[in-house]
Parts: structure tokens; C-alpha cells; sequence
């Protein structure tokens, strides 16, 4: 091969000799077919996603597979096509085979799907290991998606030997590129903010595939005379275009820039999930971002292309332009690196200056995506179309990019699993900062590479000397991080406040529980296997945060307790909340697993009495799905006989629109659903969803014929559910009530995921107080709420003070809205006294009301003795059937005052 100076020269000069032909009428279609190839083929890759999530789970195996595949699947169409692409004389016939093929393989997939995703889970098993999962998650997504992405990896090459056929001369490469990506960019915001919350997955995905027919209809009636005009000269364009042997180093540069390029991507996407919230629009945001300033350095460019003085190729010596714009990609992925750091600032002056809506939120998100990704893929969307046009003319664009994409099928795998948990996330970016510094080495000439990388050197050092790693955990004044792990899936911190109280946040933005939760953790526990009736002996939990609610099971001696975890480091972290899986206390040892709730009950073949499904956040991406019908589904299909499946929701992380769609959906597959309250907090209440064949009627005495061990009496007591009332007094609403609430709001299914593209305008936007939800939800349904005993116990007097705590119940929350929790005892007292003993008045067994009244009474009484005296007589008024208030007015106040004990029933 030909290595000399006059050589070389006249391959990097060549193309400035050469001044690209106007664009023509058939010019332009071909442009608006390759926008529309790119808008469509970003939306089938999302849509795909997440239909596979299904049966793959969110573990980051299966999404690494995903994306491996999907990227292998490119990569094959384009390597093993290039050959017959470069050669054809019919390139618009590849053309449209191509897109038909895309379309019919996207309406197959429709219709096969479903029953591919329930095989695969299977196949998987629910306690596979990492390996297997791997192995078949990437084998599965390849071959089912394999037709569609091979062909999609060979669209870009056929369309480059279209555009040769129809008379445009000239560099093509970077132009098609910028178009198709700035296609795929649109693609990405349209289908997020748009179509998918509008159309659903299919029929979205119908839309998609209308598209590939459309362009294949539309380019086959207006490019069929152009083609077979300029067909004879085909082979003498491509031939001329660059002289053999002049891409013999672009190879190895396009596989490691498509490598180092894509983790980049993941590396600054794990940062910035502390950021952002975290929902589908903040993956949308980065997306688009990437996509965007990819096209804008692909467009400038092919710009810089045209004959001139200001040409790239006549400003630079012979591999020159190869090392510059290696070291200027370098250079922008440190400083997007660097910029990471000021992230936070950025996002929150954005929000401060707008104020809290969807909009400013979403325009946050944009704003921090664009100042990390967008100087650094300016770069890079004009390194790869210099090196793919190099490439094109003596390989084949084909092969250009088939090992471009290969080289970035390795790199979630390598960077994103192997490097990140082991360096952290700035050491991962400034080495692939330094790999695009260390690939000027690979080219001809390394006599000046020094040059270029000596700034690349400097800024690395820079980088470590003037930014912290990063990790960004918000901590109030006098907390203190205990614990901080960068794992595959989320960074996971432990933080320790003022007061020793220990929470869990995961990537900064959800909290999970902790030490301060510990009362309403245990409840969410207790409430479900007592409902259940006590005798639940196989227990599966979906969710474990802390592992503090799963940790209650320890006190059912039958109990065989199953934890299922998407994150494992959450696991790894139970003991800072003191959670012993491993200790001999419990009567069964527990069984805890790091996989993805949704794939695990899908493949599992056990049964369990009662499923209880911890709090998912509705509005973090890929917990939409916890709430489908089809999810609900497959819980039932493992409950086992006279089984109970208890879904708990956060009613402070989401609204009433979206509860209702939950609600709804839950509905549909258990239709004796109940909706009960964990407890009556105002400021965090939590709501349970309770379904299946265990629920036949509750009764009197319930608790006293079925808790029989005494260690669990004594944590009853603790968490105080000593009582039917208490046990039974968080009920809100039977069927009946529960259909009403539902009414007319869309079910959340797969299909449609309602939940994954509503539930994000809560965190977005300025939601009111969880306080009023829960009042509007209360009131809304106190008129249908209905009873929970059996028939044969309806209007009983049981039944009647019941139906009486649950008024008194509603009245006290009614009463704690608006209540400020910063004043003094006596202006609390003045704030709540009245309503807090009307509730007293409605139910004698309505302890929550009587016992704040008689903690104020104690409070008070070293201020104003006569308050406290008045708020104890006002009470045993209130409720003379209970001797506390008695009991306490005597010990306060001694017989020299007479006989007030007897006074309140006087009066």
C-alpha cells in the first residue's frame, strides 16, 4: 500500500477539490426519508426497551443485554450488507427492502411480544445466575429483535449509494449522518412527550412502521427514474471517491471512539441520575441532548467540507485533522466532566428562576443535559463523520459502521459494570477522556502527537485537583454520610442526622425509609398478615429500601419470608438500619434476592399466602410498570389459595389522577379490592391496595382468635394494633366505593403506561400538601366506603362503633389540616382541642384523639394548672368510658379539691 507524503495528501485534500452538487428535488426526498428512517428508529429502540423490561427486568444485566444486542444487531446489518451495498446497482431497491423490512418485523412484534416476554422470563428463571441471565436476556433481544436491527443498520449505507445515483457528488457521509441522528433526535422528544403518553406503545409502534412504508412508497414513485438514469455511473463514483489503502488506521479508531463515545454516555448518565428526577423525561432530556449536538457536529462538519480557504482538510497537515479533532473530543469530555460538578447549581438556579412547574422542570433537565453533553458531542459527531467519510470510499460505509457500533456494544459492559463501581464515576470519565488522547498513537506520524495530547494531560490533572468526585448526597447541617456505594444500577448512600436517626437515599433523589420510619416500616408488615388472619406461613416481598417493614416477618413463627431487590447494594446496606437477615432470631432464615420485582414474579413458580409490594415511587422511571394490570396478574397467578397481595402507595409522591389509574387497574384484576390507610400521618400517609381470596369478611374479636404468641402481642402493642379497631380502623373504601373513585380515568397497562407518563407531573410540578389529597380522597369516599364485616355481622353493634370510629377517624384528619406543628402547648391546645374532642365524642374507641388530649393535659400542667384540669374534665366528658382522663385529673390534683373525678359525668 501506497504510504508516501504525495499520497496522503491527496486523500485529505481530495474532497476540497471537489464542490458538492445543489441539492435536487430527488435530493431532497432522499433527506426527509433518511430524517424520517432516524425519527422512527430512536422510537422503535425506545419502545422496545421497554416492552422487553417485561420478561428481561431492570436489573442492569438485562439492560446492558439490551443495549448490547441492539447495537450488535446494527452492527451485523451494516458489516455483513457493506459488500453487497457498495457493489449493487440497485441501491434504491436495498433501500426499500430495507425500510419494508423494518416496518413488517415492528407489526410483528406487536402480536408476538407479549407471548415472547412470558417464554423468556421462564427461561431466565427467578433466581438466575448473573451469567445465565445475561446470556439469554442478550440472545433473546438479539434474535427477536435481530431482523428489524439488521436492517436498520444497513439503511444509512443504502442510502449513501442512493445518493450517488441521483447525481449528488461529493462528501455525503457527514451530511446523511447529521440528518439521520437529528431524525432519531426528534424522535426521542416527539415519541416521550407526545406519542407514547397519547397512542400507547402499539399503536405508536403502528405509527412507526406506517412511516417505513410510507418512505418506501414515496421514494420507490419519485426515485425510480432518477436511479435508472444514473445507475451506469455508480460504480465510477464510488470507485473515485478515495484511493485504496488511505483507511488502513480509521478501523481501530471508529471500534474505540464508538466505545469510548457511548461510555461517555452511560458514565454521565449515572451522574447525572443524582440530578434529575429520574423520570422518563429526564432520560428523554439526555437523550435528545446527545442526539442533538452529535447531528450539529456531523452538520458543521460536512460544512467544513466545501472548497475554500476555510476548509478542515486545507488548514491542517496529513493526519493532522485525525489528532486535532481526537485531542478535541478529549479536551470537551473533560470539561463536560468538569461542568458534572456544577450540575446541582445549575438545576436549582433554574428552578429558582422560573418557579416550580412541568415545564421549568423539564427546561432544568435540558439545561444541565446541554452543558455536559453538548460541547463534548459536537466533538464527536464530527470525529466519527471524518472518520466514516475516510472510510466510506475505500471500505464502505457499511463497514464503517458496523465496527464503529461494535466497538460500542462493549462499553455499558466494560465501563458501566467493570470500571464505574471500582474507580467512581470521575476517574471512569477522565480515562475515557485520556483513550481518545491515547488513539492519536494508532495514526501515521506520531512524531508531534505530543502536542495534542499534552493539553489532554493538563486537563486530566486539572480535573483532579480542582473537582471533588462526584457525588452529590443532599444532607441537612450536622448530618453526616455513613455510607455511599457507586453501584451498577444507582448510587446508594447512608446518612446519619443530628438526632443518630438514619435514612437511605438512592442517586440523591429517593429516600427509602429509615431508623425515624421504623413504627409505620413495621406496619406495613403487621397490617397485611394480620388481614391476612395470622396464619400466613410463605411471605414475598417486592421492595425492600431498608429492609426495616420486611424485618417485622421475624415475629410470625410460621413465617417464611422471600425479599426481592432490584438494587444490591440496598441489600449490602440493612445492617446500618439494623436488619439481620442472618440472625438466628428468626424462625425460618430469610431468603433475600437482588432482582427486578416485575421479571421475578413472572418467572417464579412458587405461591405465597400473602405478597406485599413496598412502596414504589409512581414517577421514577420503570415503576409505572409495578402498577400495570398485567403485573397485578401475574401476582395473583402466585398467591396461593386464600392468599392476600397488599400494594402499598405513597400517597405524598403522587395525585389523585394517578391514584385513580392504580386504583383502577387494581380493580380489574382483584375485584373485592379494599383501600385501607398504614396509619394517620398527614404529612407522609401511605394507602394500601388489598386484594385476593383471603379477604371473605372480617369479625369481631378478629385479633384476639388468631394472635396467640406472645412476642408478636408485645410488638402488636408497640405498633399499636392491640385492637380490632385499631387493626380495622384504617379502612377507606370496599369495591363498590373503589369503582366510583376509578371511573372514566384510562387503566395503566402495558400497552399503555398511563402511570410512567402522567406521575411525573407531580414531582415536576407544585403539587398541594399530601394533607389536603388525603382529605379530598377521604371525603370523596366516605359516602360509598361500606363496611369489611361478614354479612352475617352487619349492623351488630361491633359493626356500629366501628362504622363510628372510622367517622371520628375522618373528623380527626380533617382537624390536623392547617394545624401548625411550631407553636407553643398553649397555643396548640387552642388550636386543637375542640376538634379533637368532637372526635372523642363520635367514638369512645378512638384513641388516637383521646390520647394527644391527655399528653397535652401533662404538658401544660406546669404552665396552667387550670388549663390542664379543664382539657382532663373536658375529656372525661367527652368519653366517660375510658378512666385514664379520671385517673390522671386525681394524680395532678390532690382530694383537697374535691371529689373531681365524679364531676365530668355531674356535668
Amino acid at each position: 500500500m501506497a504510504g508516501s507524503k504525495d499520497l496522503v495528501s491527496s486523500v485529505l485534500s481530495a474532497p476540497s477539490a471537489v464542490v458538492t452538487t445543489p441539492v435536487s428535488r430527488h435530493g431532497w426526498l432522499l433527506h426527509a426519508a433518511v430524517l424520517l428512517s432516524g425519527f422512527a428508529g430512536l422510537g422503535y429502540q425506545m419502545a422496545w426497551t421497554r416492552m422487553l423490561s417485561v420478561s428481561l427486568g431492570h436489573e442492569f444485566t438485562a439492560v446492558l443485554a439490551v443495549v448490547a444486542a441492539f447495537f450488535v444487531g446494527l452492527a451485523l446489518g451494516g458489516l455483513l450488507l457493506n459488500a453487497r451495498l457498495r457493489n449493487t446497482q440497485s441501491p434504491l431497491t436495498w433501500y426499500l427492502v430495507l425500510e419494508v423490512v423494518i416496518g413488517a418485523w415492528a407489526l410483528m412484534l406487536i402480536f408476538t411480544m407479549p407471548h415472547y416476554n412470558q417464554w423468556t422470563a421462564q427461561l431466565i428463571g427467578s433466581q438466575p445466575d448473573p451469567l445465565w441471565h445475561w446470556l439469554v436476556a442478550f440472545t433473546a433481544t438479539l434474535l427477536v429483535l435481530l431482523p428489524a436491527t439488521f436492517a436498520m443498520g444497513a439503511t444509512l449505507p443504502a442510502a449513501l449509494q442512493l445518493a450517488k445515483t441521483i447525481g449528488q457528488t461529493g462528501p455525503r457521509v457527514a451530511g446523511l449522518y447529521a440528518i439521520n441522528t437529528a431524525g432519531a433526535c426528534v424522535g426521542t422528544l416527539l415519541a416521550t412527550y407526545y406519542l407514547l403518553p397519547s397512542l400507547g406503545l402499539n399503536r405508536t409502534l403502528i405509527l412507526f412502521a406506517a412511516i417505513n412504508f410510507g418512505i418506501a412508497a414515496l421514494l420507490s414513485i419519485s426515485l425510480r427514474g432518477a436511479v435508472n438514469k444514473n445507475a451506469a455511473s455508480l460504480n465510477e463514483h464510488t470507485e473515485s471517491e478515495t484511493p485504496t489503502g488511505a483507511a488502513k488506521p480509521v478501523l481501530p479508531l471508529l471500534f474505540f471512539t464508538g466505545f469510548l463515545g457511548l461510555g461517555y454516555e452511560i458514565l454521565v448518565v449515572r451522574v447525572l441520575a443524582q440530578i434529575l428526577e429520574g423520570t422518563v423525561y429526564s432520560f428523554a432530556a439526555i437523550l435528545s441532548l446527545y442526539l442533538m449536538g452529535t447531528a450539529i457536529g456531523a452538520a458543521l462538519y460536512q460544512r467544513s467540507q466545501r472548497a475554500g480557504p476555510f476548509a478542515l482538510q486545507n488548514r491542517f497537515a496529513p493526519y493532522a485533522v485525525d489528532r486535532f479533532l481526537l485531542a478535541a473530543v478529549a479536551l470537551a469530555c473533560l470539561l463536560g466532566s468538569g461542568l458534572l460538578s456544577q450540575s446541582q447549581w445549575l438545576y436549582d438556579v433554574v428552578l429558582t428562576s422560573l418557579g416550580p412547574s412541568n415545564w421549568s422542570a423539564m427546561l432544568a433537565e435540558l439545561s444541565v443535559a446541554s452543558m455536559v453533553f453538548l460541547i463534548p458531542t459536537l466533538c464527536m459527531g464530527a470525529l466519527f463523520s471524518h472518520l466514516a467519510q475516510r472510510a466510506s470510499g475505500n471500505c464502505g460505509l457499511g463497514l464503517a459502521m458496523g465496527v464503529n457500533t461494535l466497538g460500542a456494544a462493549g462499553a455499558p459492559v466494560l465501563l458501566g459494570v467493570v470500571l464505574l463501581p471500582k474507580v467512581g464515576a470521575l476517574t471512569a470519565l477522565v480515562m475515557v477522556a485520556a483513550g481518545y488522547g491515547v488513539l492519536t498513537w494508532l495514526l501515521p506520524r506520531r512524531r508531534f502527537t505530543w502536542r495534542y495530547n499534552l493539553p489532554v494531560a493538563l486537563g486530566a490533572l486539572v480535573l483532579f485537583v480542582l473537582v471533588a468526585p462526584l457525588r452529590f448526597v443532599a444532607a441537612p447541617a450536622g448530618s453526616q454520610l455513613l455510607q455511599y456505594q457507586e453501584g451498577v444500577i444507582a448510587a446508594v448512600a447512608v446518612v446519619e442526622e443530628s438526632d443518630q436517626s438514619r435514612h437511605l437515599k438512592v442517586n440523591n433523589r429517593f429516600t427509602m425509609g429509615g431508623t425515624a420510619s421504623r413504627f409505620s416500616d413495621h406496619r406495613q408488615t403487621h397490617l397485611p398478615l394480620l388481614w391476612q388472619g395470622g396464619n400466613a406461613e410463605q411471605v414475598l416481598y417486592l421492595g425492600l429500601g431498608t429492609g426495616i417493614t420486611f424485618q417485622a416477618a421475624q415475629y410470625y413463627p410460621k413465617v417464611e419470608a422471600t425479599g426481592v431487590e432490584l438494587i444490591p447494594e440496598m441489600i449490602s446496606l440493612m445492617p446500618y438500619f439494623g436488619v439481620d437477615a442472618a440472625g438466628d432470631h428468626w424462625p425460618s432464615r430469610p431468603k433475600l434476592l437482588a432482582a427486578d420485582a416485575r421479571r421475578f414474579v413472572v418467572a417464579d413458580t412458587n405461591h405465597y399466602d400473602v405478597i406485599i409490594a413496598e412502596v414504589f415511587h409512581p414517577s421514577r422511571d420503570g415503576a409505572g410498570s409495578l402498577y400495570t394490570v398485567e403485573h397485578f396478574n401475574a401476582v395473583r397467578q402466585r398467591l396461593a389459595p386464600g392468599g392476600v397481595f397488599c400494594q402499598w402507595l405513597p400517597l405524598f409522591q403522587l395525585d389523585l389522577s394517578t391514584l385513580r389509574s392504580i386504583t383502577g387497574s387494581f380493580l380489574a384484576v382483584f375485584p373485592n379490592a379494599q383501600m385501607h390507610l398504614a396509619h394517620y400521618s398527614l404529612q407522609q400517609p401511605l394507602l394500601c391496595l388489598l386484594g385476593g381470596d383471603g379477604l371473605k369478611g372480617f369479625g369481631e374479636d378478629w385479633l384476639q382468635e388468631r394472635v396467640h404468641n406472645r412476642a408478636l402481642q408485645q410488638q402488636l402493642v408497640q405498633s399499636r394494633l392491640n385492637s380490632d379497631f385499631a387493626l380495622l380502623g384504617g379502612f377507606i373504601a370496599g369495591p363498590e366505593g373503589l369503582r366510583s373513585f376509578s371511573q372514566g380515568v384510562p387503566l395503566n397497562t402495558d400497552d399503555f403506561p398511563w402511570v410512567v407518563y402522567q406521575a411525573p407531573s407531580f414531582v415536576y410540578g407544585q403539587p398541594e400538601p399530601p394533607a389536603q389529597r388525603l382529605l379530598a380522597l377521604v371525603e370523596q369516599l366516605s359516602a360509598q366506603r361500606g363496611t369489611l364485616l361478614a354479612s352475617e355481622q352487619r349492623g351488630s353493634v361491633f359493626d356500629q362503633r366501628l362504622q363510628a370510629y372510622w367517622q371520628a377517624r375522618d373528623h380527626f384528619l380533617a382537624a390536623g389540616v392547617g394545624v401548625n406543628p411550631d407553636v407553643g402547648i398553649k397555643e396548640m391546645i387552642a388550636q386543637t382541642r375542640g376538634p379533637l374532642l368532637e372526635a372523642v365524642a363520635l367514638s369512645p374507641d378512638f384513641l388516637p384523639a383521646y390520647d394527644p388530649v391527655l399528653q397535652m393535659a401533662q404538658a401544660v400542667y406546669n404552665q396552667d394548672p387550670l388549663l390542664a384540669r379543664e382539657l382532663l374534665l373536658a375529656l372525661d366528658k367527652a368519653n366517660p368510658t375510658l378512666p385514664d382522663a379520671r385517673e390522671l385529673l386525681a394524680r395532678m390534683f390532690p382530694p383537697k379539691f374535691g371529689s373531681l373525678g365524679a364531676e365530668p359525668r355531674a356535668n
